[in-house]
């Protein structure tokens, strides 16, 4: 008898523990896999949430309208989950196109250096914003992630291998655009901060 009340006030603590066992923190990144558009490139509207990654890119860039020189985001705050991310996009012209036409920084204009090169370059950015708010509205499409869902989803779930888990989980959503204008969503586990061989 003794020993049958001890298994059951094992199994008790064992499942208290489980029940009140402290969740990681969640950090939330997409990433726009565009593989799938070989006659086009891909533009989106500049509505996404702060990305940490971009923390050395510059404010003339971050700040503008339309987006056209990057397709990943880590949201930051770290740990800051938003309630919903909406993503705006469209197909717009290949590099070739956007060199012809003059919305495209020329290869041996990209890293000139001097105040000449920085004032063409700001022109044609310029020019590069103002013909993307001539693409039909008909044209944009929009994909809405609801990150606390996936918060729900992987509650109890750990990444694979080992990791800093003051730092917590990384949420990561790979979003695939197929050429008809559809796409697919993929969400994956990882550590932000993954284990290093050298850590004690």
């Amino acid at each position: 008898m003794k020993i049958k009340f001890l298994t059951i006030s094992s199994l008790f603590l064992l499942n208290g523990c489980q029940a009140t066992a402290p969740t990681m923190k969640n950090r939330i990144s997409f990433e726009m896999d565009n593989q799938y558009w070989p006659t086009h490139s891909i533009v989106y509207k500049n509505n996404w949430p702060e990305c940490g990654n971009l923390s050395g890119t510059p404010d003339a860039i971050k700040k503008q309208k339309y987006i056209t020189t990057y397709s990943r985001c880590k949201v930051s705050p770290e740990g800051y989950v938003p309630e919903k991310i909406i993503i705006e996009y469209a197909p717009w012209l290949t590099y070739e196109e956007q060199i012809k036409k003059g919305y495209g920084v020329p290869e041996e204009l990209r890293y000139a250096d001097g105040e000449e090169a920085e004032t063409k370059r700001l022109a044609i950015k310029a020019a590069q914003q103002e013909s993307i708010t001539k693409i039909p509205a008909t044209a944009w499409k929009q994909i809405v992630l609801i990150p606390p869902k996936e918060v729900e989803k992987y509650k109890y779930q750990v990444p694979e291998g080992k990791g800093n888990r003051s730092r917590g989980k990384e949420i990561h959503y790979l979003i695939s655009l197929n050429p008809d204008g559809s796409y697919s969503i993929e969400t994956k586990l990882y550590w932000v901060q993954k284990y290093q061989q050298n850590w004690n």
